[in-house]
């Protein structure tokens, strides 16, 4: 493209046409495609077609890409080929990335570019290597420093870990007592040498004191000194024994080593930076700094030493007394949020470079920027904790006083000991094992899943030690659940199933296979996962008990055949057997779960518990009189006439039925006014004996049993306007139509009364 202008309409271009085809895959790949192919052989061609053209468009890309380069471009046939040439386009997508590097670093002026005549007689270079990540579990592309050091790691030493202390400066108990093995959390082990001289440590009395912090020097303007050689160690010695407060802080590697490696150290005093390399074959000579580390009168301060504590002691044999973690300082603080890069920011206005926080710290030399990274942990600590220590103390009272708080709490830190990892083959126990990838599972294997999984997670295990490398880099642990649920029994398949293959695994593919077979065929008679899993929570006390039978003799082991919810209701049964616990079990149980207040049966106990001898109110219902001549009408059948309204209110129940339209009872037809006024005063009647037969006492309890029935009641009147009506939630529900009524026709014709 000749100018950078035409390049942005072309850049959107592509990038509207890949983000549409990738939501379009994501859609497809949703979907059930191996049922629309059944349904529809014209869509089943289709999708064959589209998958063998987007596979010759991505075996072209992938030649266009390593053309002019050593790399070799995989041939894609099928969708199988793209998984077992995965590692080949991984490392044309590497070299794509590396190219665009350099060209940036061209742009931007990193790398100045040659004239033509100048390229001729320059020698071919490679260009830059991005820095190595943790996140390479490949083959490491850098020589183990492990294997030149002077006393080598040994991963199959399972017994308790010795400290690698030759001497001890400042010792109160000698080095030979410190060594000695006794009974330490349970189990026979080293203690820390240094464990008498850091209980019995005290601070300086600085620590206890507000003082205007002490300022950084500028960060571009100071340089630090990476520390290589043994002379440069004893040189840095010299000087920080004159320090009064030094910063420290350490970076590890565990990708490719077993237990891990300390990489590389950082130090710092008011005036000076050090970065010293850890991984030299003469590191453990750097126990001399035990005289300044180990001495109480020199602070040494941490952020988040938990771990570093560990590397120290078991890679080079330093241990620290008088040690200030900045982490507890801002726990006791109540800062909300705690990392080292947070107290950069709020105190220092000083942005880390991240990038490097995961990078591989084994590369050397070392670049500019993980060195300047790796400084600025501790360029910047001392002074940061001259304005914690200032907060501290200004926040302490006699009921909290925060500096005891953060000093305890870093003698518990510099106590830690390092116990060598024992794998756990039966239990699965420990920081490396078994158990604790399982239980994190949702899953639950069956028993020969169980044995297959439990077989390659210690075979994975024995691979590391003797490589010595990380787990990660025989292969990583989602491969253990497919494997599991795979159990591939031939080497295509297995092969298939940890696609790609680490060079690792890919080596030890036979022994990976007779350990599969082996597991599953012992595991078909062997445990399920869900007989070994973590029990559930017991629940609260306060939960109700659940109703169980009277005899419960159920070993707690042991698993129960029928469900413990629904009993056997889901099995098929004859005849069910009555419930063996008693009924008094079943009241209390229920009466645990429901807890009210117990409640009198009857209503004749409620008057009987409130003492009350009231009689009830007379009975409403009259009294059965003589039966009086019935006088009815009988309507003759004639012509039409006009239907009369029907009435709104009636005291007695309305006929029904058209038969009982012919009878009116009284002497003469009544009108329907006059029924109504009639039916309104009875009404009133009836309302005002009722209001006099009511009892003056308004304390006496309702009596229920006299009550008149609810069922026969005549309906509620309409409220008055003046009257306030009660909120109806339901009201909106009756606005609906109504059914048509069904109508009552008058027969037309003469009627004549009789007399019974």
């Amino acid at each position: 493209m000749d100018s950078a202008g035409g390049f942005t309409p072309f850049q959107d271009r592509l990038s509207s046409s890949l983000v549409q085809v990738t939501r379009t895959v994501g859609q497809l790949s949703s979907e059930d495609l191996n049922f629309y192919r059944t349904s529809s052989a014209e869509l089943s061609e289709s999708l064959d077609e589209q998958s063998e053209r987007i596979l010759s468009l991505t075996s072209a890309v992938l030649k266009a890409a390593v053309a002019g380069t050593d790399l070799s471009a995989p041939t894609l046939h099928n969708e199988e080929s793209v998984e077992d040439n995965w590692r080949g386009v991984v490392d044309v997508i590497d070299a794509l990335l590396e190219k665009a590097d350099a060209c940036l670093d061209e742009f931007t002026g990193v790398i100045k570019k040659l004239s033509p005549s100048q390229e001729e007689r320059a020698p071919a270079k490679k260009p830059p290597q991005k820095f190595p990540t943790i996140y390479d579990y490949g083959p490491s592309k850098i020589p183990k420093p492990q294997v030149l050091f002077d006393h080598k790691p040994d991963n199959s030493d399972l017994g308790p870990f010795r400290p690698l202390l030759k001497t001890k400066p400042h010792a109160i108990v000698p080095l030979e007592e410190s060594l000695q093995t006794r009974e330490v959390d349970g189990k026979t082990g080293y203690p820390s040498p240094y464990e008498a001289e850091i209980r019995a440590a005290k601070y300086p009395e600085s620590v206890y004191k507000v003082s205007p912090p002490i300022d950084y020097l500028p960060f571009e303007s100071t340089t630090a000194t990476f520390v290589d050689t043994l002379e440069g160690a004893k040189e840095m010695l010299g000087e920080l024994k004159k320090a009064k407060e030094i910063a420290i802080d350490v970076e590890h590697h565990d990708v490719h080593s077993y237990h891990g490696l300390t990489s590389l150290m950082q130090i710092s005093t008011r005036d000076k930076d050090w970065v010293v390399d850890t991984l030299q074959p003469w590191r453990e000579e750097l126990q001399m700094l035990n005289e300044v580390f180990a001495d109480p009168h020199i602070l040494k301060v941490l952020h988040g030493s938990t771990m570093d504590i560990i590397w120290l002691q078991r890679d080079l044999g330093l241990y620290l007394v008088g040690l200030f973690d900045t982490f507890h300082a801002v726990s006791a603080l109540g800062w909300p949020k705690r990392s080292l890069k947070v107290l950069l920011q709020k105190l220092v206005n000083f942005e880390a470079d991240k990038r490097y926080q995961m990078a591989d710290w084994r590369v050397r030399p070392l670049p500019d920027g993980m060195f300047d990274y790796a400084r600025s942990d501790t360029h910047y600590l001392l002074y940061i904790y001259d304005l914690l220590r200032n907060e501290l103390v200004e926040t302490s009272t006699k009921a909290a006083n925060h500096i005891d708080y953060v000093l305890e709490r870093s003698k518990t830190e510099a106590l830690q000991r390092y116990e060598r990892p024992v794998y756990d083959a039966a239990n699965g126990l420990g920081p490396g094992g078994w158990y604790d990838l399982l239980s994190r599972n949702p899953g639950v294997l069956p028993k020969e899943q169980f044995a297959v999984f439990k077989a390659v997670h210690q075979w994975r295990d024995e691979v590391a030690r003797a490589e010595d490398e990380g787990f990660q880099c025989v292969f990583p642990k989602h491969m253990l659940f497919r494997l599991a649920q795979t159990m591939p029994l031939d080497m295509g398949t297995l092969l298939r199933t940890l696609s790609p293959v680490t060079p690792i695994t890919k080596e030890r593919a036979h022994d990976l296979l007779e350990v599969i077979q082996k597991a599953k065929t012992e595991g078909a008679t062997g445990p399920e996962w869900r007989d070994v899993a973590p029990a559930p929570k017991p629940l609260a006390k306060a939960v109700a008990p659940v109703l169980q039978p009277e005899s419960t003799d159920f070993p707690a082991a042991e698993r129960y055949k029928t469900s413990q919810f629904w009993g056997n209701v889901l099995e098929a049964y004859e005849s069910p057997a009555p419930p063996t616990y008693s009924l008094v079990a079943a009241a209390e149980a229920l009466r645990l779960s429901l807890p009210l207040p117990p409640m009198p049966s009857t209503v004749s106990q409620t008057r009987e518990k409130l003492g009350t001898t009231t009689k009830p109110p007379p009975s409403t219902i009259p009294a059965p009189t003589h039966e009086e001549p019935k006088i009815f009408t009988v309507k003759e059948l004639g012509g039409p006439r006009k239907r009369k309204a029907a009435p709104t209110e009636t005291t007695e129940q309305a006929p029904s039925t058209p038969d009982e339209l012919l009878l009116e009872t009284g002497n003469e037809p009544e009108s329907t006014e006059k029924r109504r006024k009639k039916s309104h005063k009875d009404k009133k009647s009836k309302k005002s004996a009722q209001t006099d037969s009511q009892p003056e006492n308004d304390d006496i309890p309702f009596d229920y049993g006299a009550a008149e029935s609810v069922f026969n009641a005549a309906p509620a009147q309409a409220p008055s306007r003046r009257q306030k009506k009660h909120f109806n939630p339901y009201a909106k529900a009756m606005d609906a139509p109504s059914a048509a009524r069904k109508q009552n026709r008058e027969i037309q014709g003469k009627s004549h009364t009789f007399r019974e």
